[in-house]
């Protein structure tokens, strides 16, 4: 038990458990992977214990996985046999703000809506919320999987949004990546890299963010449409427009049938789109007209929801409404990005797919920006079904690679998606397997995620 003794040496002992209920906590993530039970979990307060984990880490050869909420979805959190788990959700606090600047400088375990809940008192706001886990996902973990969610068709990614990293590497060394300037030309961008690297090239201990200005106006609006294509044909119109979208959600028939089974919400199950437009009256009133236009042309009508009802907060339940529709059925998800005028035929391909199968399909989610989530529902049991669920999976991915798309557009590689990985990279899987070696020469962060070394 050195491992421990070690631990020991550097933590407060309520920051180290080997407790079996703390330990099958942290054992998985929000994918449906299989959870893995670690040595221990502890719980770091500030960079220097983050170094001194990694380094006690180094010294007896064990593995470690970061984690924040474990709300990833494709099993990056998911830790080792014989790892530990580094929990970073005590780290919450916001360490600098400077509102001229419209820069906050943020721990990595503040939840992403904590942190805009702070920010509107000074008329700013992170704009790329992770999706329906805005409630629980944090900052760092964010980062850490280059996050976006709803509004990324006007405001981008997390990525967008960073301006410096303070990190912990693979040899316990801290380093300061990046700085306030909002426009610079110097070195390498390694702080586009460490986002989206699912933590297994550093530990991120801090981050300065840029901000965007709390919108003057919103308007929100919806069409039911005849068809999912049709629906999918009336994005990628409003995007060769031009439209100044801050949001577009595409739903397909299944969802509103399982949305309404779920939650009585009494919705036309038929295919549809909710927009969100930000900016003064003048311009959400013009962009509004031609979105309605564009929607008409294409034979849908006005979605009008009931009193109370509020497009995003239906949304929300999107992935709650598909994992309870069929019981002993588990998902099998993708989040596949590809060019926008593409979107109708990857709808259609999706469910064609699903029908030939007879695999429950379901496709939703950002498509102004030429992401689409199909999920499955597959009885993880029964080898023969949720094997040809995994093929149904591999064919969205490939037809989507031959597209000149990627295999994840936000929740990043992990576990869930690794086997497909090389398909979309090549020989470019060799040189991040080189730079890993450089920010982690003992091999220790988060082992196994994205590629093997």
């Amino acid at each position: 038990m050195y491992l421990l003794d070690r631990l020991g040496q550097v933590l407060p002992p309520d920051q180290i458990s080997t407790q079996i209920d703390q330990l099958n906590i942290v054992s998985q993530d929000e994918s449906t992977l299989p959870g893995v039970v670690p040595k221990a979990v502890v719980w770091a307060r500030n960079t220097d214990q983050i170094a001194e984990v990694v380094r006690a880490a180094v010294e007896t050869k064990t593995p470690l996985t970061t984690r924040g909420a474990g709300s990833a979805l494709e099993g990056s959190a998911i830790p080792l046999p014989d790892g530990i788990v580094l929990d970073l959700s005590r780290m919450t606090d916001i360490l600098n703000l400077w509102p001229d600047d419209l820069q906050v400088e943020v721990e990595p375990g503040i939840i992403y809506d904590h942190l805009n809940n702070k920010l509107k008192n000074e008329g700013l706001f992170f704009p790329p919320s992770p999706g329906g886990s805005g409630d629980i996902a944090t900052v760092g973990g964010m980062v850490s999987t280059n996050a976006s969610g709803i509004y990324s068709v006007k405001y981008g990614g997390t990525r967008d949004y960073l301006l410096a990293l303070e990190i912990v590497t693979g040899t316990g060394e801290i380093i300061k990546l990046g700085n306030r300037a909002v426009k610079r030309s110097s070195g390498y961008n390694l702080v586009d890299l460490i986002a989206g690297s699912e933590g297994t090239l550093g530990i991120i201990s801090k981050i300065t963010l840029r901000l965007a200005g709390l919108p003057e106006g919103r308007h929100q609006s919806a069409f039911v449409f005849t068809d999912n294509v049709s629906a999918a044909k009336a994005v990628s119109e409003m995007m060769r427009y031009g439209l100044d979208i801050a949001a577009i959600e595409f739903l397909d028939r299944e969802l509103t049938v399982a949305l309404n089974k779920l939650k009585g919400y009494g919705l036309t199950e038929a295919p549809m789109l909710f927009l969100e437009f930000h900016g003064p009256q003048p311009v959400l009133e013009s962009n509004s007209e031609l979105a309605t236009s564009i929607c008409e042309e294409l034979s849908a009508q006005p979605l009008v929801l009931t009193d109370g009802q509020r497009p995003w907060e239906i949304r929300h339940w999107a992935t709650d409404a598909i994992k309870h529709y069929l019981p002993g059925k588990s998902i099998l998800r993708n989040d596949v990005a590809f060019p926008i005028s593409q979107s109708p035929d990857m709808v259609a391909y999706c469910h064609e797919l699903g029908q030939k199968g007879n695999i429950p399909m379901f496709t939703f989610g950002h498509v102004g920006m030429g992401l689409l989530h199909a999920l499955m529902l597959a009885d993880p049991n029964n080898s023969v079904e949720w094997g040809r669920a995994h093929e149904i999976n591999n064919q969205i991915i490939e037809k989507t690679i031959s597209l000149g798309g990627t295999i994840s557009g936000e929740h990043g590689i992990g576990l869930g998606h690794k086997d497909l990985f090389a398909k979309e990279h090549g020989p470019a899987v060799e040189l991040m397997r080189q730079i890993k070696r450089q920010f982690d020469p003992h091999g220790i962060l988060n082992p196994g995620k994205i590629f093997d070394l």
